[in-house]
């Protein structure tokens, strides 16, 4: 018995025709040229397009399933509860309070009391260099006042500065 690709794409329970014409025209489904166009062999329909398509799981819909008419409009979605909207003032209150919060911050940062976190970091990074830089020249001038110092002392000097700011770098106070 034949049946036009309408027929057939509803027996399969295909949404549309456009991939029985695809195969169709790849010549992977064969059919019979008619005045109504192309009609397909409903026995062997079922067989041809499980052998030339993927299957989506191990075990097909039974055919009662997919000829089965599809309800036409969509269940619809339960409606909101009261407990599912969010209450107006309390985002209205928080919205305002955000917005006050920026213009205090802007407010601030023109004022010159706050700063920006590259500018601070740039700040601090420079005072570290020159206490470092101070505190490494403390053997050396310690040499230079105390002339009596050799060299050995001094080297312990050196040593024990830079364990000390090694210490201060890795955050590992002792006390």
């Amino acid at each position: 018995m034949l049946i036009t690709v309408k027929e057939a794409a509803d027996l399969l329970g295909l949404k549309s025709r456009g991939s029985i014409y695809r195969k169709i025209k790849n010549q992977e489904l064969p059919y019979v040229e008619s005045a109504d166009g192309p009609m397909l062999e409903r026995d062997r329909l079922e067989q041809v397009w499980n052998s030339i398509t993927r299957k989506r799981s191990d075990s097909p819909r039974p055919l009662a399933e997919r000829t089965a008419k599809r309800p036409t409009k969509p269940p619809e979605p339960p409606e909101p509860t009261r407990d599912d909207l969010p209450d107006y003032n309390e985002s209205r209150a928080r919205s305002e309070y955000e917005k006050a919060n920026l213009l205090e911050l802007e407010r601030k940062q023109k004022e010159g009391q706050l700063l920006r976190r590259e500018d601070v970091q740039q700040a601090w990074a420079a005072a570290v260099n020159i206490t470092r830089t101070k505190l490494l020249g403390i053997p050396s001038v310690a040499k230079q006042r105390i002339p009596h110092l050799d060299l050995e002392e001094v080297e312990v000097l050196t040593g024990l500065l830079r364990e000390a700011l090694e210490e201060l770098a890795a955050g590992e106070m002792r006390r």
